[in-house]
């Protein structure tokens, strides 16, 4: 795919230096007209970006990319199980019905909305959003993502639904097993390092990123949730902190993304970065993807049918829609996600 980059970013140490916060912070970048930005990276998916990544719409096979709602048995740190009610209006004299559902948009396939995770002590969210003015506000909420002001400002046009782009598969469980025989088990704290991205890249058939993209990695974790028994699950998944396979939140990972600009992040594990994070948690990818750069992160996706559609094709890029629920203020939503190829 082919286009010209809309952002030209500084080199991450070159960056300017935002007062209490880390070399390589990017509040203000995406700021204009003197108003503070609300959505982060997702200002990367200009109207530009996304019709040239249409292109990638060959075949017109796609997949859903979300989990049933229901299917996390056991949602960690305590978080409420779905709950589905059909309501029947025979009484009203009426032959028909309506539901209602209860959830936790954290319990299942979801986006991390930019006042999800707040850094440390400081208690600060993206673009200097203070823990005090983010229980009070609408700030930062995922209805900003819904549609995206920034474009239009750009631009002329009408903001693009959240995320309308090209994807990039990383496929650890294949990369693994034909590497090393074996894949790790995802129920771990195995971190994938930045040699194992860039090996797992080339090896589906060289796939290049660009500005824009979003990175999504498949670790086996939902396919091994959905093999496990309820037992096992609820002794591998529910409470608080149970270990995960993901990313290595570690410098040198933080520089590689930085460098690469996703318009997101997204895994089918609890937490995109290896969990539970570590001790020092300079390097926590929670902080830096949603605090420091406003990059959205995508947990527990399905991304197993999506892989054998890859592996089928032989091909590891699609066009990709996702529209988050239109919730004023909202922390998280499920992507309600579809890859066309």
């Amino acid at each position: 795919m082919e286009y010209e980059s809309t952002y030209v970013f500084p080199r991450f140490d070159d960056l300017p230096t935002v007062l209490d916060t880390p070399q390589g912070c990017l509040w203000g970048f995406y700021d204009r007209n003197n108003e503070k930005d609300q959505v982060g990276a997702i200002n990367l998916l200009t109207p530009s970006v996304v019709k040239e990544s249409s292109k990638e719409i060959r075949t017109g096979r796609h997949v859903q990319l979300d989990w049933p709602l229901n299917n996390q048995q056991f949602p960690g740190y305590d978080r409420k199980p779905f709950e589905h009610k059909v309501i029947d209006h025979k009484p009203l004299g009426i032959c028909g019905f309506d539901d209602e559902v209860w959830m936790n948009t954290q319990s299942g396939s979801q986006w991390d909305g930019l006042k999800h995770d707040g850094y440390g002590e400081a208690a600060v969210f993206y673009n200097g959003l203070k823990y005090e003015d983010a229980l009070h506000s609408h700030t930062n909420g995922t209805h900003r993502k819904a549609k995206s002001r920034d474009c239009a400002r750009q631009t002329g046009a009408k903001g693009v639904e959240l995320l309308d782009v090209e994807f990039s598969l990383t496929w650890y469980v294949r990369f693994y097993e034909k590497r090393d025989g074996r894949a790790p088990d995802p129920w771990t704290r195995h971190e994938i390092k930045v040699a194992d991205l860039e090996a797992a890249l080339q090896d589906q058939a060289g796939t290049q990123t660009r500005q824009g993209d979003i990175l999504m990695i498949r670790s086996g974790y939902v396919k091994r949730h959905n093999e496990a028994t309820p037992a096992e699950r609820e002794a591998r998944t529910s409470g608080i902190g149970k270990p995960a396979m993901g990313v290595a939140a570690d410098e040198e990972m933080v520089h590689w993304m930085y460098d690469r600009h996703f318009a997101a992040h997204v895994g089918d594990t609890v937490a995109f970065e290896a969990w539970p994070p570590a001790t020092n948690r300079k390097y926590s990818f929670h902080n830096w993807s949603l605090v420091w750069w406003g990059t959205p992160l995508g947990e527990l996706w399905d991304l197993e049918k999506l892989a054998q559609e890859c592996e089928r094709q032989g091909r590891w890029s699609f066009f990709c829609t996702s529209a988050p629920l239109h919730v004023r203020g909202g922390v998280a939503s499920p992507p309600c996600a579809i890859a066309i190829f």
